[in-house]
Parts: structure tokens; C-alpha cells; sequence
């Protein structure tokens, strides 16, 4: 399964918005959350109980004329996989962020566990 990151502005008339497709996880993607502290870093939760950290990488030119038409598209930029672990054997369902400790997190998932973790080196 692939996660579709959408960049939106501006909207070309036949091609739609600037995206980039990821392989995400080996099921659903179930949640996505980004780093309080960092805008380009965010996590994604998938249905294998699985947890990727993403950097996001601004594209040199946010916008380009189009090859046909000339009008403005919007150019996507691209993602980095920091990390990736599985931490249960169930989707995980909810997640956040602390607000004023960078990297701390909690999760739960359907295998009715609240897990507490530290993600370092953001």
C-alpha cells in the first residue's frame, strides 16, 4: 500500500495537485501525526503495528510551468525514512506527540496496550 503526500497549491486544471507516493507500511496506513517542534518530521502508524518517521525535503522550486500547457504546477518535494519499527502486533490507532518534550510519544493500539516512547536523534 502506498501513503499519497499531497502538496496543494496550485492546482493544475487536467494534472490536480503536486503529490509523491510512498510505500508506507506492508498494510494501512492508519494514523499520521507531525513532530509540535518540527513541521517536516511526522510519523506514520500502520495496520501492522508498525511506526515510520519521515523527514520532509523542500523542493528547490516550489513551482514550474507546465511542459504542455504552460500553466503554474506545484512541485512535490521529497521524503526521507528516518526510522522504521514494529512495536505490536496489532494497528496502531492513536498517537501523539508531546508538546514540550521533543521525540516523546504515546500510542496505543488494538492489542490494548498504551506504550510511552522516546524517539531521539530528531
Amino acid at each position: 500500500f502506498a501513503t499519497r503526500f499531497l502538496f496543494v497549491p496550485p492546482k493544475h486544471k487536467t494534472d490536480g495537485f503536486a503529490f509523491r507516493s510512498e510505500l508506507a507500511h506492508k498494510s494501512t496506513v492508519w494514523i499520521v501525526k507531525h513532530l509540535p517542534q518540527n513541521r517536516d518530521i511526522f510519523m506514520t502508524g500502520g495496520g501492522n503495528g508498525g511506526m515510520n518517521i519521515y523527514k520532509y525535503h523542500y523542493p528547490l522550486k516550489r513551482v514550474e510551468m507546465h511542459k504542455q500547457d504552460n500553466a503554474p504546477i506545484g512541485v512535490p518535494g521529497s521524503v526521507e525514512l528516518l526510522n522504521s519499527r514494529v512495536l505490536s502486533t496489532q494497528p496502531i490507532v492513536s498517537f501523539d506527540w508531546s508538546p514540550d518534550r521533543g521525540g516523546l510519544c504515546c500510542m496505543s493500539s488494538l492489542d490494548q496496550t498504551v506504550r510511552v516512547c522516546t524517539v531521539s536523534k530528531l
